[in-house]
């Protein structure tokens, strides 16, 4: 799971960003996890590749409405109390190379960053 400060960091830069707590208790399925982000219309930030991407691609296949997936490794940030501020300040990056990502998997470059307004749901 992605540090919960991670939203803060992004919301401080301007973003519109939760964590999973705010779809319910702890253990919540991908599944509900990814219904929400639609009801939401948010970005899923995650490093859970395989059941992330297994969802969004069932659901393009299927031609159903997809949110875009965004995929991190913490492996690539500073471990300890700076990883929420270093994924936050590189998803920033990312985002404003890309404001309007397309419904699908993401995997963010290191160089790149995100932009005002762009709504994250983190797992």
């Amino acid at each position: 799971m992605l540090p919960p400060a991670t939203a803060e960091e992004l919301n401080a830069l301007g973003h519109d960003a939760v964590g999973v707590a705010a779809v319910g208790p702890a253990g919540v399925d991908d599944e509900s996890i990814y219904a929400e982000a639609l009801k939401q219309n948010r970005v899923v930030v995650t490093e859970n590749f395989s059941d992330f991407a297994t969802i969004a691609g069932q659901r393009l296949a299927n031609d159903d409405r997809c949110v875009p997936v965004v995929l991190v490794r913490k492996a690539d940030h500073p471990r300890g109390g700076a990883l929420a501020h270093h994924l936050a300040n590189h998803l920033h990056q990312w985002a404003t190379h890309n404001p309007t990502p397309y419904p699908s998997t993401h995997w963010p470059c290191p160089l790149y960053s995100p932009s005002e307004g762009t709504s994250y749901f983190f797992t």
